[in-house]
C-alpha cells in the first residue's frame, strides 16, 4: 500500500500542474462555426466574408477574394486579420506568446488560384510594429483544404523577417495576428481575382506540464505497487 504522504504529494503536485496549464489558456481554436468572429478581411473595414458550410471539418468557414492584378511578386498581403481591437475571437489570440506555452500556430486554407501558392503568417503587437513574419514553405495546391504550420520558436528557419527587432519584443505580446498568401513571382500581376478560404485556426502549447505529470505519477504508481 502507499505511503499516505506520497499519495498527498502526488495529487498536489498534478493539481498545481492542471492549474498552471488552465492559465495558459491553450490550445486555442478558432472553428467559424457561427459567424466570421470578428477576423477582418484584408483593408480592416469589416469582417471577413462567413460561409457556414463547406469548411475543412464541413461547418464555416471564412473566404476573402484578391485581385491578382494588383500583386507584386512576393507581396504578402493580410487577407485575414485577428486583431485586438476588433475583438477578434473574444482576444483569444492576444497575449503573452512566451509565457502562455505557445509553441505553433496552425490553420487550414484554401484557393482557387492556378498555381501552388505559400501561406504566411505575421505576428505583431497591438501598434502593428514590429512584427515577426513566418513563412510556410510548404506550397498549398488549389482547390483543396490543406493545414499549414508555424512554429513560434527562435530557431524555426520560418521566421524571414522580425523587422528589425527579435523574437523575443514581437512575442512579449502579440496584438495582431494577420494570414495570407506570399504571390509567387509566376502569378503576380495576373488579370484574375482569388478566392482564398480559412478555417480551424489554432494556437497549440508544448505537451502540457499536466499531461507529463500523470505520466510520470502513474509510473511511480506502478514502480511502487510492484515492489509490493
Amino acid at each position: 500500500m502507499m505511503n499516505r504522504n506520497f499519495c498527498k504529494l502526488l495529487v498536489l503536485t498534478i493539481a498545481l500542474a492542471f492549474t498552471a496549464t488552465a492559465q495558459a489558456n491553450l490550445p486555442i481554436e478558432e472553428n467559424f462555426d457561427t459567424d466570421a468572429a470578428n477576423w477582418f478581411n484584408a483593408g480592416g473595414f469589416g469582417p471577413a466574408t462567413y460561409n457556414a458550410t463547406g469548411g475543412s471539418d464541413g461547418g464555416g468557414y471564412i473566404s476573402e477574394v484578391l485581385d491578382l492584378s494588383t500583386t507584386m511578386a512576393d507581396d504578402t498581403p493580410a487577407l485575414f486579420r485577428a486583431q485586438d481591437e476588433f475583438g477578434s475571437s473574444g482576444n483569444a489570440f492576444v497575449g503573452n506568446y512566451l509565457t502562455n506555452g505557445a509553441t505553433e500556430l496552425t490553420a487550414y486554407v484554401r484557393h482557387n488560384a492556378v498555381a501552388p501558392i505559400n501561406i504566411f503568417t505575421r505576428f505583431s503587437g497591438p501598434g502593428n510594429f514590429p512584427g515577426a513574419v513566418s513563412v510556410d514553405f510548404v506550397p498549398v495546391f488549389p482547390n483543396v483544404w490543406t493545414q499549414v504550420s508555424f512554429p513560434i520558436d527562435p530557431s524555426s528557419p520560418q521566421f524571414v523577417s522580425f523587422e528589425g527587432m527579435d523574437f523575443a519584443t514581437v512575442f512579449a505580446f502579440i496584438g495582431h495576428l494577420q494570414i495570407g498568401p506570399s504571390i509567387p513571382g509566376a502569378l503576380a500581376g495576373m488579370p484574375s481575382q482569388v478566392t482564398f478560404d480559412l478555417d480551424q485556426v489554432r494556437l497549440v502549447p508544448e505537451p502540457t506540464t499536466g499531461v507529463l505529470v500523470l505520466l510520470a505519477g502513474a509510473a511511480l504508481i506502478r514502480r511502487r505497487r510492484s515492489a509490493n
